[in-house]
C-alpha cells in the first residue's frame, strides 16, 4: 500500500530519506533517463544540478519522478512525481505527487500486502 506525502510534511520526509535521489526523466524518442543526484527542496519546488542528458530532457516541460530508496530494510521508499524544467545548469520540480511505496517482497514472487 502506498501512502500519500504532502508538501507540509516534506521537509520532515527528506531528513529521514536524505538529500540525495534517483531521477528519472524521458527523452523525445522515449528512452529513459536515470541519475543519482543531490536535490534541494525550497519549501515550494526542488532543485538540482543533474548532467547535460537530464537538462536536454526538461528542456520543455515534462514529466520526472524522484526515486528515494528506503532508508532501511523492510521500510517504504518515497517516489515524488513532478513537472520539471532546465533551468540554465539547473533542474526545477515542481511536485505533483508524493507517495511511500511498500517495502518490496524478499524474493521474487513472495506476497506482501499492497
Amino acid at each position: 500500500m502506498s501512502h500519500p506525502v504532502n508538501t507540509e510534511e516534506l521537509t520532515e520526509r527528506l531528513a529521514e530519506y536524505g538529500n540525495a535521489a534517483f531521477v528519472v526523466t524521458v527523452a523525445v524518442g522515449g528512452a529513459p533517463k536515470v541519475v543519482h543526484v543531490p536535490v534541494v527542496w525550497d519549501g515550494e519546488v526542488i532543485r538540482c544540478t543533474p548532467g547535460g542528458g537530464t537538462l536536454a530532457n526538461l528542456v520543455t516541460s515534462a514529466p520526472v519522478t524522484l526515486v528515494f530508496p528506503p532508508p532501511g530494510p523492510g521500510s517504504f521508499s518515497m517516489l515524488l512525481d513532478g513537472d520539471g524544467l532546465a533551468d540554465g545548469e539547473v533542474a526545477v520540480i515542481t511536485l505533483t505527487g508524493a507517495v511511500l511505496h511498500r517495502p518490496a517482497p524478499e524474493q521474487p514472487g513472495d506476497e506482501i500486502n499492497c
